[in-house]
């Protein structure tokens, strides 16, 4: 098993659906956006970069902060391959992050 690291997140379908954490000392959102056309969420995270003054928005602040922001995705990973807590809301494996962003 692989290390664990701490998320905060934003929507929650079966799994969380809107993440934001801290790994390797960078910010990064990972988002499973839902698709009104296919009327389900998507079957992969999309994973952003954040500035690391993301870190002192709180509550409904949280999406009009990612409105504003310009996000560029830099990697993608399929929901199923991301291996969470019992929970499903507090910590995540981070072998899936080191393999998405090659790092």
């Amino acid at each position: 098993m692989s290390p664990m690291t701490n998320f905060r997140y934003a929507d929650f379908y079966d799994v969380p659906r809107t993440i934001v954490l801290r790994f390797q000392d960078r910010l990064f959102l990972l988002q499973s956006a839902f698709n009104d056309e296919l009327d389900e969420y998507e079957k992969e995270y999309s994973i952003y970069p954040l500035p690391d003054s993301f870190e002192s928005v709180q509550g409904g602040d949280f999406w009009k902060f990612l409105e504003e922001l310009k996000l560029d995705c830099i990697a993608k990973v399929p929901v199923n391959s991301v291996q969470f807590d019992r929970t499903k809301r507090k910590k995540l494996e981070t072998s899936v992050l080191l393999q998405a962003l090659q790092l």
